[in-house]
């Protein structure tokens, strides 16, 4: 019904994965070092900041690549109000908002654009009892500051949790 080793950071992502009573997956996870001096920078200058998390349940494969079982797309953004002096935050899943609020704390905003709780991760087939699954979170910044030499996207942050399925 639970899992093994829930709970790791890996790349500034803390990450809890937890099965559900009725065999769904869902994934908590913190990514506090996210917001950097480069991006509190772009939030103050009034232009929007997006932090876009790709959250998927993969099932470790023997020889190649592991398989996806189901994945989640989950944003925070936030735009400061110059005039008001209060930030917005929404946040999104699957391209849909599902909250939206506004403080004048910068505190308070940090931790609602970097933590997600019960995230859903929608699978495609059944897990199988006792076998070792793992949730992996990535995460991307926009817009960026600096641009990297190398010409290909990276991430800007990532952390994996590993847990075994048991019923």
């Amino acid at each position: 019904m639970l899992l093994g080793a829930a709970t790791i950071l890996a790349a500034d992502l803390k990450i809890t994965p937890v099965v559900t009573p009725d065999g769904k997956i869902v994934a908590s996870f913190t990514a506090p070092s996210a917001l950097t001096n480069d991006a509190r920078e772009v939030v103050r200058s009034a232009l929007p900041l997006t932090l876009a998390f790709t959250v998927e349940l993969k099932r470790p494969a023997p020889l190649w690549f592991d398989k996806t079982l189901g994945s989640a797309a989950v944003e925070a953004h936030v735009q400061f109000d110059t005039l008001e002096g209060r930030y917005l935050v929404s946040k999104q899943l699957n391209g849909h908002v599902f909250w939206s609020e506004r403080t004048e704390s910068e505190d308070q905003m940090r931790t609602w654009i970097t933590q997600f709780d019960r995230v859903p991760i929608e699978t495609h087939d059944a897990l199988e009892p006792n076998a070792e699954y793992y949730v992996q979170v990535k995460l991307h910044i926009s817009p960026r500051q600096h641009f990297p030499l190398w010409p290909f996207g990276r991430d800007d942050g990532s952390g994996r949790a590993d847990f075994t399925f048991i019923r």
